[in-house]
């Protein structure tokens, strides 16, 4: 099945996240962890000092490729690979059938649909990927942070966008000892809900950086031209 517009808005809101090396075998999570009702409560100072330690987990990534699988609204199945190079550069690449691409240069999210033929692209800062692409993660300035509890081995972290410029809300479960982010559910405006599964993780990978490069036909024409 091929992602429709809704799904792709919803996908860049759950991009707002990537992940560290993930444990290979975690609990599932508690079935209301979509509901966002957190408990038990977090003081104060257990709050900062979890978000410090996810803040931290997230900086120290500078290069990380995981397997993804996700669960669309409808609860049709998609997978692919997830590449990032940080700061600046994700990839986001679906297997067979559906035909999206969607790369992060540095400047621009591009989202390519191969059997439209079309390319659409976005200031980077303008969407939730720049929460954890900047050079300098830290989610308690670039987020507002809805809610954060501890339940089942998780660490649930509940997220809004501090500018408005993105509808809708981001819930991401990390490894409550490691900070190693496992999945994330994300709820569009609309209240359409996408999962996804971090698989199989690596960091510290030497990346191809041509896997950050998307250029549609007119820009590859306009090139040729200035030769």
């Amino acid at each position: 099945m091929r992602l429709d517009r809704a799904m792709i808005t919803t996908l860049l809101l759950s991009l707002a996240l990537s992940a560290q090396d993930a444990a290979t075998a975690q609990p599932e999570p508690a079935a209301e962890a979509r509901t966002a009702v957190p408990a038990p409560a977090m003081s104060d100072a257990e709050r900062r000092e979890a978000l410090a330690g996810v803040n931290a987990a997230l900086n120290a990534i500078d290069t990380l490729q995981a397997r993804f699988v996700q669960t669309n609204p409808d609860g049709s199945p998609a997978t692919g690979t997830l590449s990032v190079r940080r700061p600046g550069r994700l990839r986001f690449e679906y297997d067979t059938p559906t035909p999206v691409l969607i790369v992060a240069d540095g400047t621009t999210v591009a989202i390519q649909d191969t059997e439209l033929e079309t390319v659409d692209r976005v200031p980077i800062r303008s969407t939730p990927l720049w929460w954890i692409l900047k050079s300098d993660v830290d989610l308690t300035e670039d987020a507002i942070v809805r809610d954060v509890w501890r339940e089942d081995g998780f660490l649930y972290v509940g997220l809004e966008d501090a500018d408005e410029d993105v509808e809708g809300s981001a819930l991401f479960l990390f490894d409550a000892e490691t900070y190693a982010l496992s999945q994330w559910f994300a709820t569009d405006a609309a209240g359409m809900t996408t999962r996804l599964v971090l698989e199989d993780v690596e960091t510290d990978l030497s990346l191809n950086p041509r896997l950050f490069i998307l250029e549609d036909a007119d820009a590859r024409d306009s090139r040729r031209d200035r030769r």
